[in-house]
Order: C-alpha cells, then structure tokens, then sequence
C-alpha cells in the first residue's frame, strides 16, 4: 500500500449502523459521495475496493455501551477534510445516535459526545478489565458524562474536575508560587473555562492553596492578584462555601460573582448558552426567567430556584431536579420523562400536559399543582404531597403512590393494577377510570374508588363535592412549600 497521505479519524459508536447508512453519511461529510466511500470490517482486506477516496473500517463489540467503532481515511483526493470533531457532528446528525471522538493524548480516558441533535459534552471512559478474546469483547463503558446523554442512561451525571484541570487558566510565566492562586483568579475574570463549570471542592482546594502564601503577605504580585480576587467575588460571610482551614482569613468569606458549581449545563448548545446566562444573572436572584421551548434534557439543576419561571414545552427528560423549586412555574407540555425531581417543589405549578413517564418525584410538593392531561405513567411519586391539586385525565397507570398524600383532589384518573397505592392517605373527589389488562376501561366512582384503594393498601376517602368529610383540620399547605 502507497504511504498514507490523507487524514485519518477514529470514532466510536452508541448504535449499529449500516455500511451503506454509514457510506452515505461520510461520502455527503467529506464531499465524495456514497459511491466514494468503500466500508467493510476492520482489519480484513480482502475485496476492499483501495481506489475509493474513503475508506471507513467497521468494528463491533458484544459488550458495553459502544458497540461499534470507525477508523475512517480520508485520501489525498478528498480536498479540505474537515476536521475529526465535524466529521463526528455529521456521523452523529445522519446516523441518529451518539457519537465519541478521542479528546487528547492527555486525558485518554476522557471523550468527546456529540449526540444526534447537535449537543456535545464530555465523558469519562472506563477501559475494559477482561477485554475478551483478542480484545475484541467490547471497546468500554461511558461512567459518567458532564452532562446526562441519553444513550448512557446509566452513566452518572457530574463535573468532570480532571477535564477541568487539564485546561489550565494562568498564563506562561506566572510565578510557580503563585501559580495555583492566579490560576483560580484567570478562571473567574474568562468565565470558567473550558466547561463553564467548576466543582466547589477545587474552589475550596484554590482557598486552600491561598492559605499556603502566608509569607508571601506585603509581596507586590500577590496584593494585585488579591485584588484581582476581591473584583470578581462577593462578600457573604462563607455562606456559600462553609468554614475552611483557615475560616478566619479574608477570602475564605468571599465567594465568585459567577458561580460555576450550582448547575451542569446540557448537551444541546442554545440551552446551555441559556442557562450560563441565568447564572451569570445571579441564579434566580431577580425572580423567574424564561426557558420555554429549550431542551434543557440531561442538564444536572438541583437545588435551583425557578420560581415563577417558564418552561412551557421545554425537554428536562433526564435531568436531575432534586429540591429545585418550580413555585408557580409554568411547565405545561413540559418532557420530564425520566427526570429525577426528589423532594422538588411544585406547588401551585403548571404541569398540564406534561411528560412524566419513569419520572422520580419522591417527597415533592405538588399542592394545587395543575396536571390537566398529564401522561405520568410509570411515575414515582412516594411519599409526595398532592393537597388541592387537580388531577384531569391524567395518567396514572403503573405509577407509584406509596405513603403520598392527597387532599380533596380531582381525581379523574387513569389507573391500572400495575398503580401502587399502599400507604396513600387523604380525601380526593372521584370518578377514577380504571384499564384492566383486555383493554376496556371501565369508571371507578364513590364507594367502588374507595374500596378498590383501600383493597391495595391506600386510606383514602373518595368524597362527593360540596359534602362534608373526615379529613383533618387546618389549612392545605398551599403556601410556597
């Protein structure tokens, strides 16, 4: 074979995509044409058509989170080959699944992630222990990604601090006792490159290093790094980072304007763009904020105030939403699927419409959220708290209910024998409707409603509007939660 003189890419795959899915794909990306692609086996030679300008050599693991693997060369008769991460954008776009590139020698176990519908994050990659034969059994498996993909539902979803670290913020020439202090301080002034995000355990370590200075004080080049310090934070007494070693010393009392370790921004571009903006505003420091529409799908928030907001329509499948509070949010038509939203609130929220199949929402607060229509099939509501909200033909089968409390809810529901009731207590307004396995539904009102959740474990008076009822006195809890 003539010595190669063309470009050479390496891919790995979440799918099994076809060889002429794949030809088509590479052949429109580097402008050859499906004709112009030969793709075959890895490794075997034999019929290879070598006078194609792109050759793209198949492999396929039995195990793990990536089946299949590229290794795609692109000729001298390709001219201007693009490069590997647009080349792995346009595999991603035309083949429907996500797609990884190598990130560096620095850091091989870390990849890049682009996924179908345009996003990118990173991952951590763990490398086989027992390949198999040959090492052919499987090529890895995805661990935990910056932000959550949906092709690695079993990766965790966290910051990637060794990514962070390998992209240091403090220029050449700074001096090496100063070098950790000016690094942390480059890092605010640019707004927290590379990822946006910065974990509060290597801020602490930064504080820490400052600590370390302490017969550096009166030294010219570290009063003006202090000072660069005291314009990019804020005074707040520790609130936000807790006491360190040295609790009494200055910075420890002061944290970033910007802080980088409330969220993790998701996949999807314009989404992350949107929610760094949020962050730069003050994280719901000056009340609700507008992220209708976006897909948000993936993004890690808890703990994060969107009361008042707007996500109308917008993706949060897979997200982590645990204690985030969506106070008098409007969610409708919302995806949550998938969304774990422990101990969330949602009171007063807007949620008709909503996806919230396999969604987790044990502890939340739903008093007088509205859930006209919901589809919350297979959802996990243990323990939650659902006082005066109204629940319209909203989905219940499979889902579970276990120790949650209802209070005079419209309870015109879809269950099913799969819908876990034990330990349910409270009062809701009937009629139910209920599936049973052949497909008929059938209406569950009054006394039948009761008996059939109490037949299941649930404590539940099905009372008739307007009537008097058992249920406890005092108000419904339906102030902020």
């Amino acid at each position: 074979m003539a010595e190669l003189r063309g470009t050479a890419y390496g891919f790995l795959v979440a799918g099994r995509p076809e060889a002429g899915e794949l030809a088509r794909v590479l052949g429109a990306a580097l402008g050859v044409g499906a004709a112009g692609v030969e793709v075959g086996p890895e490794g075997e030679s034999d019929g290879w058509r070598w006078d194609t300008p792109v050759q793209c050599g198949i492999r396929w693991y039995a195990r793990g989170d990536l089946p299949c693997s590229l290794e795609v060369y692109a000729g001298p008769a390709v001219p201007r080959a693009p490069g590997t991460a647009e080349v792995g954008r346009a595999l991603a776009r035309g083949l429907g699944m996500t797609v990884l590139t190598d990130f560096g020698d620095v850091l091989p176990w870390i990849a890049r992630v682009l996924t179908p519908t345009g996003g990118e994050t990173f991952a951590r990659v763990e490398e086989p222990d027992d390949p198999g034969e040959d090492g052919e059994d499987w090529a890895g498996r995805v661990t935990a990604a910056q932000a959550r993909v949906d092709a690695f539902p079993h990766a965790g979803a966290h910051g990637l601090p060794e990514l962070v670290r390998a992209a240091p913020a403090a220029p050449a020439g700074t001096d090496r006792r100063l070098w950790g202090w000016a690094d942390l301080i480059c890092r605010m002034e640019a707004d927290w490159p590379p990822l946006r995000w910065y974990g509060l355990d290597e801020y602490r370590e930064g504080l820490a290093g400052r600590d370390g200075l302490a017969d550096l004080e009166g030294d010219p080049e570290l009063e003006a790094l202090d000072a660069r310090f005291r314009a990019v934070t804020v005074a707040d007494g520790g609130e936000e980072i807790g006491p360190g070693p040295a609790a009494g010393a200055w910075y420890w009392h002061r944290r970033p304007a910007v802080l980088p370790w409330r969220v993790l921004p998701p996949a999807d571009p314009e989404a992350a763009d949107r929610l760094w903006e949020w962050v730069r505003e003050g994280a719901g420091a000056h009340g609700g904020t507008d992220m209708a529409g976006l897909d948000l799908g993936g993004a890690v928030l808890d703990g994060a105030d969107f009361a008042e907001s707007w996500f109308a329509g917008t993706r949060l499948a897979g997200a982590r939403l645990v204690g985030t509070d969506f106070y008098r949010a409007h969610l409708a038509g919302a995806d949550l699927s998938g969304a774990d939203a422990t101990g969330a609130c949602f009171v007063r929220a807007d949620l008709d419409g909503a996806d919230l199949r396999g969604a987790v929402l044990d502890g939340a607060d739903l008093v007088r959220a509205e859930l006209y229509g919901t589809d919350a099939r297979g959802a996990r509501l243990r323990g939650a708290r659902i006082l005066g909200a109204s629940l319209l033909d909203t989905d219940l089968r499979g889902a579970d209910l276990s120790g949650a409390e209802v209070r005079e809810n419209s309870f015109r529901v879809l269950l099913d024998d799969s819908t876990h009731v034990a330990g349910l207590t409270g009062t809701v307004f009937g009629p139910a409707t209920l599936a049973t396995p052949d497909g008929t539904r059938h209406p569950l009102g009054g006394q039948d409603l009761e008996d059939w959740l109490r037949a299941r474990g649930g404590d539940v008076q099905v009372i008739t509007p307007g009537a008097p009822n058992r249920r406890p006195p005092g108000g419904d809890g339906g102030g902020r939660g």
